[in-house]
């Protein structure tokens, strides 16, 4: 599978909304990774010198199996062909300042090696993506822990409301946000993140 693009969403948990102060979206809040910030698992996260802190996001990743543009909520699922387990790292410090200037998530959301993501799996031999365990270890330590049904938006709903606006092509990869329990990660930590039925994706912080 060869991807085009990353489009990813924010404060897409209630639970997350809190914990980072923001305000609860009408719609989908949507933003893209570039491609070379993929990794794989056991993959380092390698953490730029200056950067500040760094975060973990568990996520469901979504990968399109054809082009889906203007779909409807009910169409929606027969355009998925794979699923992921996916870890959206993110330079907090650089995030925060960013959203009080007003400037976009690019750069702390982009960086190289920012999104690890694990082998995909075939989505029908997941049996309800919509109610699916998270969660996410560092160093042993529980630190995230959620449901897919948790999500604001579903995923049906996402790709119909991104596909009004851009084509998703097949390949490309959907981030579909991260429950509470964000933290930072520091060089020497693993982190281990899993998704019930879709597999574990365990990458090192160097």
């Amino acid at each position: 599978m060869t991807a085009n693009k990353i489009v990813a969403v924010g404060w897409n948990y209630r639970s997350h909304l809190s914990e980072t102060h923001a305000k609860m979206p009408t719609e989908p809040i949507v933003f893209l990774k570039p491609m070379s910030a993929i990794i794989g698992d056991g993959d380092s996260i390698r953490i730029p010198p200056g950067v500040g802190r760094v975060d973990h996001e568990v996520e469901l990743a979504v990968i399109m199996g054809e082009d889906a543009r203007g779909v409807s909520i009910d169409e929606a699922p027969s355009y998925i062909s794979h699923l992921a387990v996916a870890n959206d790292v993110t330079a907090r410090d650089m995030q925060t300042k960013a959203r009080e200037d007003g400037n976009p998530w690019a750069l702390p959301k982009g960086m190289d090696t920012f999104a690890p993501l694990s082998d995909p799996v075939p989505f029908d031999s997941v049996d309800d993506i919509q109610d699916l365990r998270l969660d996410l270890k560092v160093n042993g330590v529980l630190r995230q822990k959620g449901r897919t049904s948790l999500m604001i938006f579903p995923v049906a709903e996402l790709i119909a409301y991104i596909s009004r606006f851009m084509t998703l092509e097949a390949g490309d990869i959907l981030m579909t946000g991260t429950p509470e329990g964000i933290g930072p990660l520091l060089p020497g930590d693993e982190v281990v993140a899993r998704i019930e039925g879709v597999g574990t994706l365990r990458n090192p912080v160097v």
